[in-house]
């Protein structure tokens, strides 16, 4: 696409107030791709190309029709009008633009905000108006949107914001600049009740709206192809050395960098929103389980370390996305984050299991260019990106579910320089504090300080054919031995498997699989884990916050002491140790020679360095038998 057409595009699709289909401003052909426009449905309902997808700009009022349910929408603050609080000198005076503008559009101001309903549900709507003074924010503007974030407050309500906006309103000088302020606050003390926040991107979408109230959402949309950023395009390119790359600025750059969760074409729109306001409305958080009164499902047989390694590395076998998309319905992933990039090997978002909605925290396998399965590791984005979750989690009071199966944290000195240490040291301490039922499953492979970080839960389960390990069994081979021959000894002895760890009271359950493995049986795998994780749902959502704190830090404080697993090995020991010194002292064999009365034999057995004798140093000392 030529650069600059975007914003030739928008100016000249927001010269007036029109309607769909009836405009004359309607093309016959794409400005883009030269599409055949007229009689193309995608074109005269919602103003898109079908060919290219290119989006031309539509009315704020338009907007409202294409979203809302029919005439549910009434607008609030209306009468409130702009003046010229600095008495503005400029080509054109600005009460005369501000008069032509109103004239042009029939709105009072750049923004218009109100409440309706999508799908029934009730909300606080936001729009701003790239035909009123390219959108800009003024006084009026950042007062009608903290108006409307203040009322959405009081009432309890989410906010859904559509913003075109060119940035800030030069003719109101630094009183322009204080809004971002005024909105930001608006939006914390929203954010403080709990409240759901929606922003959508569309073209263009810089300046001050884009760096205050638009960035600060739960859950940022972007149109396609929409310009995104701080700064004008124009200024972008007059400051680079170099032409931009095609896709510079806009809403698919912003998606690659983490930015934004996801782009979508304004027909989805509507049924996006559809699906995730349900998903993040307080009745829905209030759901509750049932205790079911007894576990039906047994655990087959145990398998040996290398079995389960060679299971969990099968390429069949159901990594993260696929017990996620069998599990969750209406599931919204949350991409990106908000910093510098995405991580593919992370799936985020919120869920709806079985009437309840959870926020999910996956690891997901990915495939090399052969389309095999490779080692996959955990970067720094993914952590903040699983970051991002747990925010969400705790200000929706939803559970937080998580889905083990990585390699481990990424190795690479990229993602050192890129704070591997710190995201890995902030997941855990995130988790430890979270206030919200927290459950962990490992379904795959549980590698070293990847899998820990997403661990931090109050019940942490695993399928019975997953390993959790600290190193993988090549690289102990190679640290014990300096052979990768003896690797299946080497995991023998790392005891990953779930037996070992039910046994070492790391994780509180095994989880079976089908007969042979979760390969075998996808959907009968993930109807397993569903019924294991609805059961332990409906045992923690009875607890308090504290409760639920107290017990979590307690559960890892113990972890590694003087345990009841430590008590059974050493009463064991101490049990082989009385045996073996009995057992000698049978075959003690002692020819009594005549004494005198009273005197004794004194015979000295010593152990602990007998071979086939116990080994502990504490007591490898010589025990003294005297025969009367």
């Amino acid at each position: 696409m030529p650069r600059g057409i975007l914003e030739l595009l928008s100016a000249l699709f927001s010269r007036g107030q029109w309607t769909l289909g009836e405009t004359p401003l309607a093309q016959e052909y794409c400005l883009v791709c030269n599409t055949h426009l007229v009689k193309e449905f995608l074109y005269t309902s919602y103003r898109i190309c079908p060919q290219c997808k290119f989006h031309y700009s539509i009315p704020a009022r338009e907007r409202i029709e294409l979203l809302v349910d029919e005439k549910s929408f009434k607008e609030k603050f209306r009468t409130i009008s702009s003046l010229d609080p600095l008495s503005f000198k400029g080509k054109v005076p600005y009460k005369k633009r501000l008069f032509k503008d109103q004239r042009r559009t029939g709105l009072s101001e750049a923004a218009i905000v109100g409440q309706c309903k999508i799908d029934g549900q009730k909300i606080i709507l936001v729009l701003l108006d790239f035909g009123f003074m390219g959108g800009s924010i003024g006084c009026v503007v950042g007062e009608k949107v903290a108006l409307a974030f203040e009322y959405a407050t009081k009432k309890r309500l989410p906010v859904v914001a559509i913003i075109t906006s060119g940035g800030g309103r030069i003719q109101e000088g630094i009183l322009s600049l204080m809004q971002m302020a005024k909105t930001t606050s608006a939006v914390n003390s929203h954010h403080q009740m709990g409240l759901p926040y929606i922003t959508v991107l569309a073209n263009p979408t810089t300046g001050q709206v884009y760096t205050s109230f638009a960035n600060l959402a739960d859950i940022i949309l972007a149109e396609t192809g929409a310009l995104v950023g701080l700064q004008p395009l124009r200024l972008l390119q007059e400051l680079a050395e170099a032409p931009l790359p095609t896709n510079a600025h806009t809403a698919e750059s912003h998606l690659q960098r983490g930015m934004v969760d996801a782009t979508i074409d304004r027909d989805r729109l509507r049924s996006a929103l559809m699906n995730i306001l349900p998903l993040v409305s307080r009745q829905r958080n209030q759901t509750r389980f049932l205790k079911s009164r007894r576990n039906q499902y047994k655990l087959h047989r145990k398998i040996e370390p290398w079995e389960a390694i060679e299971r969990v590395r099968r390429p069949d076998r159901p990594s993260g996305l696929e017990y996620v998309s069998r599990m969750f319905s209406s599931f919204v992933e949350i991409r990106g984050d908000r910093v510098s990039g995405d991580d593919p090997a992370i799936i985020s978002g919120i869920g709806n299991l079985e009437g309840c909605s959870v926020v999910v925290i996956g690891h997901q396998r990915l495939q090399n260019a052969d389309g095999q399965f490779e080692d996959t590791y955990i970067q720094p984005e993914g952590f903040r990106i699983a970051k991002r979750a747990m925010d969400l989690a705790a200000k929706f009071n939803m559970p937080l579910i998580t889905l083990i199966d990585t390699s481990g944290p990424s190795v690479f000195l990229e993602a050192e320089e890129r704070g591997i240490g710190h995201a890995v040291a902030s997941s855990m301490a995130q988790m430890s504090q979270l206030p919200v039922p927290i459950i962990a499953v490992i379904i795959g492979e549980g590698g070293r300080e990847g899998a820990l970080a997403l661990s931090i839960a109050d019940r942490i389960l695993m399928l019975e054919n997953a390993i959790y390990s600290p190193i993988s069994p090549e690289g102990a081979a190679s640290l014990m031995y300096r052979d990768l021959s003896r690797v299946q000894e080497a995991a023998g002895s790392l005891r990953l498997t779930a037996w070992d760890a039910l046994d070492l009271e790391i994780v509180d359950g095994a989880i079976p699989e089908p007969q042979d493995g979760a390969h075998t049986d996808p959907d009968e795998s993930a109807k397993l884990l569903q019924h294991f994780l609805i059961r332990t749902l409906a045992q923690l959502q009875g607890l308090s916050t504290q409760r639920l704190l107290k017990r979590r830090q307690r559960k890892f404080r113990n972890m590694g002491e003087y345990t009841s697993y430590f008590r059974v090995a050493l009463s064991r020991e101490v049990e082989s140790l009385q045996s073996y010194v009995i057992e000698q002292a049978k075959r003690v064999r002692v020819r009594k020679p005549k004494r005198k009365k009273n005197e004794g034999k004194i015979l000295t057995l010593p152990i602990g360095n007998n071979e086939g004798g116990p080994t502990d140093t504490a007591l490898n000392k010589d025990i003294t038998i005297i025969e009367e």
